[in-house]
């Protein structure tokens, strides 16, 4: 159980076997290769109310990396299939129910890429990638405590 959805993602991405040796933030990303980063997005969380107040809800975020770039050729190949092999590896853990841990009252249900990696911006030493992710969820109703 974690004490947020993105102390949750942030874990769930760290055991990620494609990641190399390199920084991972959330919300800050650096200016020099390797760097990753999650930042959430903007967008409204509720999906469908139920009755009883539970919901199913989305969370959605960015992952974000600095990486090495040039005019090469390979090394561009090299970047391009980093993030075609970590959706690819997105999709197959959510395939298969291994989902991030929640926040008590939560459960998550899918992990989806809304938009492959692409790159976002370029120098001629280094370039800024990203992915755009939902993580889809089912939250409890809340509560009713008496005072």
């Amino acid at each position: 159980m974690t004490e947020s959805i993105i102390e949750g993602l942030s874990a769930y991405f760290l055991k990620c076997p494609l990641l190399k040796d390199g920084v991972f933030r959330v919300d800050a990303l650096g200016s020099e290769p390797v760097e990753y980063a999650l930042e959430s997005a903007i967008t409204s969380p509720v999906m469908q109310t139920y009755i009883d107040g539970s919901s199913i809800r989305q969370y959605q975020f960015n992952f974000n990396s600095r990486e090495t770039y040039s005019m090469d050729r390979v090394l561009a190949i090299q970047n391009e299939s980093f993030y075609e092999n970590l959706c690819n590896w997105v999709e197959a853990q959510s395939v298969s129910g291994n989902l991030p841990e929640m926040p008590e009252g939560c459960e998550a249900q899918a992990l989806t890429v809304l938009a492959p990696g692409f790159m976002m911006d370029a120098t001629m030493e280094n370039a800024h990638y990203q992915i755009q992710l939902q993580l889809q969820y089912f939250k409890e109703a809340p509560k009713n405590e008496k005072i």
